[in-house]
């Protein structure tokens, strides 16, 4: 699993992508790219050791949201992360594998946040656009919005406004959450992206950021050939080579 984000346009260059390191691993099974604004918070890292390397990379990643946030909002964008920290073991209890943060600003001036995440799951074999269909009206309290083919193959939208328990957030009574459903190529996978914001009166500029990200989805690596060729060896490649020669 892994993302590739555009890199901010500058006079030269009209777009660009800056490729992460996990693009480059043999066992990426998913590519997709984030607009400017979201950056990837590695969710198993976040419960390592603090003198560890794991943790470090959390400490990097949380930097450089920082940096998207004016320094006058930032202890509330660090209690919005410290509330997602608490979320991250149930997120990987459900599957999930890969999680962004978003940080934009909102019209009035506020810092809006928004929580970006990619599950993975099995399912009964089953053709892929009977599966994402399948899925998507299986969400519960979420309206099923389309079925339609993306560059990916078939996928299914859904999209709803939760409502927040008052012991939870009294503040925030509500979310908007947009999700995708998408089947591997092989019909026995399920990828599903969603993301989640408090900017429930700006959903229809969330969806349109959802959809430009699920249209970039591919389950085929569509890095350059001259990149294909640097990715190194995975570990099981390694131990069968020096097993069998």
């Amino acid at each position: 699993m892994t993302h590739t984000t555009p890199a901010d346009p500058d006079d030269s260059v009209e777009y660009g992508y800056e490729i992460q390191d996990s693009a480059m691993r043999r066992d990426c099974a998913v590519w997709f790219a984030t607009p400017p604004g979201f950056v990837e918070i590695p969710i198993a890292d976040l419960f390592a050791d603090p003198d560890s390397p794991e943790a470090a990379r959390s400490v990097e990643a949380v930097d450089l949201l920082l940096d998207l946030v004016p320094e006058g909002k930032r202890e509330g964008f660090l209690t919005q992360l410290s509330e997602a920290r608490t979320l991250s073991g149930l997120m990987i209890k459900e599957g999930v594998v890969h999680v962004a943060i978003g940080a934009h600003e909102g019209d009035d001036g506020d810092m809006i946040s928004s929580v970006l995440t990619l599950t993975s799951k099995e399912m009964p074999f089953s053709p892929p656009k009977l599966a994402a269909a399948q899925a998507a009206t299986a969400r519960e309290s979420a309206l099923p919005v389309a079925v339609v083919d993306l560059p990916c193959g078939p996928g299914a939208f859904t999209e709803a406004v939760v409502e927040v328990p008052a012991e939870a957030d009294p503040q925030q009574p509500s979310l908007y959450e947009v999700a995708a459903y998408l089947p591997y190529p092989s019909g026995q996978r399920l990828l599903v992206l969603t993301l989640t914001t408090t900017a429930v009166e700006a959903r229809m500029h969330y969806r349109d950021i959802h959809r430009g990200i699920v249209h970039t989805v591919s389950f085929d690596n569509p890095l350059p050939e001259e990149l294909k060729e640097t990715i190194p060896e995975s570990d099981v490649e390694v131990s069968v080579r020096t097993a069998f020669g």
